[in-house]
């Protein structure tokens, strides 16, 4: 994952500041997702790439026809992003608002790093590890992530904290173990 930026946190952080005071979560995930779904159009993408594009981004929004389906809250959102030169942090403003908005719901983000594709079964086998005892395993959303170096077995990551029960790491261990 590429690292991001805080001030992209920081937008992301007002958007749901304003979120969580109007509970208003589910219009600022639905405008959000739309945002993203916009950023699948290349020339969309190019153009809030640009961090010196200004206002006239705006433009390219409206004439996608974005700005009939987003709340008023999120064009305005959009026109200080724009206003700031900031429009071309939008990637990671989603990226971030989507983790925050699934704390607020209760969804817990995990990372599963393992060397081949997981099965189904697996992957609600690390749902219940993950969701625990007490836990409820389908608040658990799991991304996986392939890595043939890390040899078998798989990492978890939720957040700051990291499990590694990869071969890879087994074998280090092991190897120093014996040194």
């Amino acid at each position: 994952m590429a690292r991001r930026t805080l001030a992209s946190k920081r937008f992301a952080e007002a958007i749901a500041s304003i979120a969580s005071s109007g509970n208003s979560w589910s219009a600022w995930t639905r405008d959000m997702h739309i945002l993203h779904e916009a950023l699948q159009d290349h020339s969309f993408r190019a153009t809030i790439g640009n961090p010196h594009i200004n206002a006239a981004t705006l433009d390219v929004i409206e004439h996608l026809k974005l700005g009939a389906d987003l709340q008023e809250g999120t064009r305005h959102f959009l026109a200080v992003m724009a206003r700031r030169r900031s429009l071309h942090l939008l990637p990671e403003v989603i990226e971030w608002f989507g983790e925050l908005a699934d704390r607020a719901s209760g969804v817990r983000r995990v990372i599963v790093t393992a060397a081949t594709e997981l099965s189904g079964e697996e992957i609600q086998r690390v749902r219940e590890r993950v969701a625990g005892a007490a836990g409820d395993a389908s608040n658990v959303s799991v991304t996986v992530r392939l890595d043939p170096e890390i040899l078998g077995g798989l990492t978890i990551r939720e957040g700051d904290r990291i499990f590694d029960y990869s071969v890879r790491t087994r074998l280090e261990v092991l190897r120093e173990r014996m040194s």
